[in-house]
């Protein structure tokens, strides 16, 4: 049970790491929502969904990059876009309220696109799928995702493998 970095954004992810990362370093993308609220400033605040470039419209600020950016990271910018042109020490929350979905394609009996669900695995993905097909080689499992710097990573993993929004999960198949 291994994981395999086949891209040149970053160190090789253990085994152990794709098993138990959190959400908490989960990097937003086109299609999540994301609920931002700017303590006493209702007009600034709201649900705002990341647009296909990676961006967010937000009152006052205009467009704000979100894409490749954790929910920390995300709010730390508006925080500082805010007290550098309009708020005094302005206090800023921001959660996920939808993630985007995740793929399945390959030995799968319904592939296709399915909203994700926090704390799941491969191994549940695949049942969510309908599970495998007769020709299906159960591990390792492909996984595509995209990485810290914005480059996409090939990982091989096994099926207690942690599944993230925007994850395209590839089952092939066996030889035999």
């Amino acid at each position: 049970c291994s994981a395999v970095l086949d891209s040149d954004s970053g160190p090789p992810a253990n085994a152990a790491e794709t098993r138990h990362v959190g959400l908490e370093a989960y990097r937003l993308g086109p299609g999540d929502k994301v609920s931002v609220k700017v303590f006493n400033q209702p007009d600034l605040s709201g649900d705002f969904e990341i647009g296909s470039t990676g961006q967010l419209s937000i009152p006052l600020l205009g467009q704000i990059d979100a894409a490749n950016r954790t929910v920390a990271e995300l709010q730390g910018d508006l925080e500082k876009s805010l007290s550098k042109n309009f708020l005094v020490n302005p206090k800023v929350s921001v959660q996920v309220v939808t993630y985007r979905p995740f793929f399945i394609l390959g030995q799968v009996n319904k592939p296709g696109s399915y909203p994700f669900q926090a704390g799941i695995n491969v191994r549940m993905a695949v049942a969510i799928a309908g599970g495998y097909t007769r020709r299906a080689r159960e591990e390792p499992v492909t996984v595509y995702r995209v990485g810290t710097k914005g480059l996409e990573e090939r990982l091989s993993v096994d099926q207690d493998a942690s599944v993230f929004p925007g994850d395209s999960i590839e089952v092939g198949r066996r030889l035999f």
